[in-house]
């Protein structure tokens, strides 16, 4: 599989992190994917006392699954200890903590970033304090929320996460050739894709069903839906009530409820 690198290169006119997003499904993809027995997905933590949101905005070596839809291709991107590194110190240094969108739509307002942090001790860093099992050099994040209606997003888990924005270079790492097929990170014991199932079942939740099967809010969800349950990949659309849905699998004809 391709695996890039990508690099932040400061003289490059638009280089970093511009923004960053409140998620379903936070692109560092810690959500979902379990690579091995007991790996668990990574989302936000809600601290309701100090009506926060605490977080990794980006782990360094992750794999991240991605798909280039033109050559038809999967490959992975992952960021550095040094690039995460100079990810945080950039973003506080052109001061974006007050830049956040929506599922990278919507701009919104009504919240700050108050803290941000490396982890450099995954056991004693305060990001133990609230259960989260990180590797060195982990960005962390801590924000603030004031508007009412994006707090209440968060505790109906509407938003589960961080997801960056930015402009990066990139390096090619290794090449080969991927033929793309349903959830090539999903566990292959029976037991363990049976508990990833229902775990997805109980944080998702289908907004209609047409023909018996699920209509998802979001792209992510029906692919996710199509590649655990349909053994299939992609999504295709439907609008009900002007609304514009999405389905499992590429072709309508494919999958069952």
């Amino acid at each position: 599989m391709k695996t890039i690198e990508l690099l932040i290169d400061e003289e490059m006119e638009l280089s970093g992190i511009t923004a960053v997003s409140l998620v379903r499904f936070p692109a560092i993809e810690e959500n979902f994917v379990f690579f091995n027995r007991g790996d668990k997905y990574i989302m936000a933590k809600v601290d309701e006392a100090k009506r926060m949101l605490v977080g990794p905005a980006l782990i360094p070596e992750k794999r991240i699954a991605r798909y280039n839809e033109e050559e038809d291709e999967e490959y992975e991107v992952y960021f550095s200890v040094e690039t995460v590194r100079q990810a945080s110190q950039l973003y506080m240094k052109e001061e974006k903590t007050n830049s956040h969108t929506y599922e990278h739509v919507d701009d919104i307002s009504g919240l700050t970033v108050v803290e941000s942090w490396l982890i450099e001790d995954p056991k004693r860093d305060k990001a133990a304090l609230y259960g989260f099992d990180l590797p060195v050099g982990t960005w962390m994040l801590s924000m603030k929320i004031w508007d009412e209606n994006i707090w209440n997003a968060i505790i109906e888990k509407d938003v589960r996460g961080f997801s960056i924005e930015g402009y990066f270079t990139d390096e090619l790492v290794k090449a080969q050739r991927l033929e793309r097929v349903p959830c090539p990170n999903c566990p292959k014991d029976t037991e363990t894709l049976e508990q990833l199932k229902s775990l997805v079942l109980e944080e998702m939740d289908a907004v209609f069903h047409l023909d018996g099967k699920p209509l998802w809010r979001t792209i992510e969800e029906a692919e996710l839906y199509g590649e655990l349950f349909n053994s299939c990949i992609g999504y295709h659309e439907h609008t009900v009530d002007d609304i514009v849905l999405y389905m499992a699998c590429e072709d309508h004809t494919k999958g069952t409820d």
